[in-house]
């Protein structure tokens, strides 16, 4: 059963989700909260403080607590939303048993059950913007299919079809000049590929746990990284 904590942070994360309670708009109060769960204090002022620390929210006195501005070039998309219009493939859908190189690479447990596919995706004009394979937990994902992935793709179906709730991903950016061998695992005979930009991230639940280890080879032409640096 859930922690009640959890159950305020989730009801919380709907208003937000669903624009019920917009940026700049304040969430309702915890003497609100009391009343609607009928809990004490402090799984209320926990489900805030996780809310706070994930910069969703912020306090503000003589207010409460205000759902912050999203800053667009700082945020988790789909790929979907990073290119629009273009199209995903979803392909080789199997289970497999975690390993110690995978292990090692992904953050998974040896011997952990597995889901793992491939994904190609194309624009408009059908020229290859990326491909990837991916790597996520069976006992997590017991009802995904592949015609689910190519239907709406893998965030879609976190978000609207499971509890998870999707916090953050890390990122390692590097550069392949030989990727003759990738091209053969991929089956790409189409064009010929001057170097890939590899892109290999985990994406991470509200709680750190593990979603998705994935491997995204960029076409150098497609791929663009803009963000912002804070000085603390």
């Amino acid at each position: 059963m859930d922690k009640k904590w959890e159950i305020v942070f989730d009801y919380l994360m709907y208003l937000i989700r669903e624009n019920k309670v917009k940026p700049g708009e304040v969430l309702p109060s915890q003497n609100m909260l009391k009343t609607k769960f009928g809990y004490s204090e402090q799984p209320i002022r926990i489900a805030f403080n996780k809310l706070i620390e994930l910069q969703i929210v912020k306090s503000v006195n003589g207010k409460g607590f205000v759902v912050q501005d999203k800053i667009s070039n700082n945020l988790l998309f789909s790929f979907r939303e990073l290119f629009p219009g273009s199209k995903s493939i979803y392909t080789d859908f199997e289970e497999l048993i975690c390993d110690a190189l995978l292990a090692h690479e992904s953050g998974y447990q040896i011997n952990e059950r597995l889901i793992k596919f491939k994904c190609f995706r194309k624009t408009e004009k059908n020229e290859l913007i990326l491909f990837q394979e991916s790597y996520i937990k069976k006992e997590k994902f017991k009802n995904l299919t592949l015609k689910d992935l190519n239907q709406e793709g893998l965030m879609y179906f976190i978000e609207k079809k499971t509890s998870s709730i999707v916090s953050h991903s890390s990122k390692k950016i590097s550069f392949i000049t030989n990727s003759e061998d990738i091209e053969k695992y991929f089956n790409l005979t189409e064009n010929a590929i001057n170097g890939l930009i590899l892109d290999e991230g985990k994406v991470y639940d509200i709680f750190g746990e593990i979603l998705e280890f994935r491997k995204s080879y960029y076409q150098p032409k497609f791929f663009e990284w803009n963000f912002i640096e804070w000085r603390k």
